[in-house]
């Protein structure tokens, strides 16, 4: 019985791992205990502490960002992966990936852009913008907007076209200004 019990929290840290590493962005600490949670794989108080569990292990990243608790597989989280998935049922992994599927959770478009604004006071909101390639940030930058409808719109902007606006600031900053 013991070796069940063993089994199964192996098992329980192996599908975070998996369900982290198919995603392929960071995910909130409410993200996960939503996929968790809708698709029965463990009770929340055990998904908590085996993702505890797996960041103290360092398999697992856990950051504070724009006020969210985020999680990132690192590559020792991986490796472990790799080594062990044969021990998640494979029709559990099919369920994951066609649940993920579903929600468009799956194949996310490499970069990954954010963005979110916070008001200052009455007249200034402050936008932070972030892209982020290969699991690494690549550009972090908070500008200033003069109105809620500005940064709303920097935002979209943003969202929707981070990549050439990215390689645009590098290739000014790169050329300098032009006369």
């Amino acid at each position: 019985m013991v070796y069940r019990g063993t089994e199964e929290l192996a098992e329980n840290k192996l599908i975070l791992l998996f369900l982290l590493s198919e995603i392929k962005s960071p995910l909130t600490k409410n993200q996960i205990t939503q996929i968790v949670m809708e698709n029965s794989l463990m009770n929340y108080f055990s998904m908590q502490h085996f993702l505890s569990q797996l960041v103290d292990k360092g398999l697992v990243k856990h950051y504070q960002d724009m006020g969210k608790h985020l999680y990132l597989i690192q590559d020792q989280g991986l490796d472990v992966l790799k080594l062990f998935s044969a021990r998640i049922p494979a029709k559990l992994k099919e369920d994951l990936l066609e649940y993920f599927s579903e929600k468009g959770l799956l194949f996310k478009k490499e970069p990954n852009a954010q963005s979110s604004y916070v008001m200052e006071d009455q007249d200034t909101y402050t936008v932070c913008l972030r892209l982020a390639k290969k699991r690494s940030t690549v550009l972090d930058a908070r500008i200033k907007a003069s109105s809620e409808e500005d940064a709303r719109k920097i935002c979209q902007n943003w969202n929707a076209n981070a990549e050439t606006l990215y390689e645009d600031i590098v290739k000014i900053l790169m050329e300098g200004p032009k006369d």
